[in-house]
């Protein structure tokens, strides 16, 4: 049975849950979305055929197995609060909230009740399938990864995810470097005139006693066509870089290789077009759930996400816990006071510090 989901926000943002949805009806059904205004309520309704409205009183009254919150960061709290109490499972958009004396609050007021955070980058394809190699043990013990990804907690959290660190104290360093870029494609289309600016481009380094990771990123690698993503992790074993693998079989002996990406509808397939698989030798790696779809990447990750979190909904496994989202949140503001102050700064106070982390790894003593 399809799960019955609420969304609060119909933006760009929130529009990645619904296109999810109306493409995977046999999982997923919104019931309802709730706007700031009626225009954009009208809009939305119409757009996606589901009922909108204005009105938080209304649509908290309304019965889903979960809600998504996919608003900005300064309301996202207190709907998702309000939510929570009501008794709905919420996952909320990140970062979780923004600053750090309102996310902490936040974390405090609904730490016992069922929010999640929609933390979707580890569930994109690639990284889904590098992470699967890293953690596979070929490797041996990752003790350093170089993150060029995505900005801010996005990034915070894949190194996290590939360092297996998970709320350990941390020193944090970090400068910025004006990078002159030609912006040639926006988030929606390609720009019809581009246009010449300096990206603000920040570095800096995460060390969580024996490992570190080291962040790199600057919002013109989001959309630009000469700006790529890069990714590097590094055991003792082996290490990734991009789609490389390379790593130590035995003596005298190494292999190296490129996770390999199976689409259909190439040449004779009549399949239809979408991805099926990312594959390592011969060992599939990542296998895409939703077989059949065409979503792209980030649309896979977030129907991932909706996917996990009908099943936490319904008593299962936490999709990504609030404690994690906060902890991303609090390293990225982090990383923005030492890159302003110029001064190594240290972070291990988190008042979810004795949780567990989903993304944390025991290390070999």
């Amino acid at each position: 049975m399809a799960a019955r989901i609420g969304i609060v926000g119909a933006s760009w943002r929130g529009e990645y849950f619904l296109r999810a949805a109306s493409v995977l009806p046999e999982h997923f059904d919104v019931a309802r979305i709730l706007t700031r205004s009626e225009s954009s309520a009208a809009r939305a309704g119409s757009a996606w055929g589901v009922e909108a409205t204005t009105s938080l009183d209304d649509f908290r009254r309304g019965e889903y197995d979960f809600v998504v919150v996919a608003t900005p960061r300064d309301i996202a709290p207190g709907i998702t609060t309000a939510l929570a109490r009501d008794g709905h499972a919420v996952l909320t958009e990140t970062p979780p909230a923004g600053e750090r004396e309102v996310l902490f609050s936040f974390y405090e007021d609904v730490r016992d009740l069922r929010v999640q955070v929609a933390e979707q980058y580890r569930f994109q394809p690639h990284m889904a399938a590098r992470l699967a190699v890293a953690t596979s043990g070929r490797l041996g013990e990752v003790s350093f990864t170089r993150m060029s990804v995505a900005h801010g907690y996005h990034g915070v959290s894949l190194i996290r995810a590939f360092l297996g660190a998970g709320f350990d104290p941390v020193a944090i360093s970090g400068w910025a470097a004006p990078v002159p870029a030609l912006s040639a494609r926006g988030r929606d289309d390609w720009n019809d005139v581009p246009a010449q600016y300096t990206a603000n481009r920040t570095f800096a380094r995460l060390d969580f006693a024996d490992r570190t990771g080291l962040y790199e990123f600057d919002f013109e690698q989001y959309f630009s066509p000469i700006r790529p993503r890069h990714v590097e992790a590094y055991g003792e074993k082996g290490q990734i870089t991009d789609d490389q693998v390379s790593y130590i079989v035995g003596p005298r002996h190494a292999t190296t290789g490129t996770l390999q990406r199976s689409a259909t509808g190439i040449d004779g397939d009549l399949e239809g077009w979408f991805v099926d698989s990312i594959a390592w030798g011969d060992d599939i790696v990542w296998q895409n759930p939703f077989r059949g779809a065409r979503l792209n990447d980030d649309e896979l990750a977030v129907a991932e996400l909706m996917r996990r979190m009908a099943e936490y909904a319904a008593g299962g496994a936490p999709v990504y816990p609030l404690a994690d989202g906060c902890h991303d949140q609090l390293l990225s503001l982090a990383i923005d006071d030492a890159v302003g102050s110029g001064r190594t700064l240290r972070v291990d106070d988190a008042p979810w510090a004795a949780e567990r982390s989903i993304l944390a790894k025991d290390r070999a003593s």
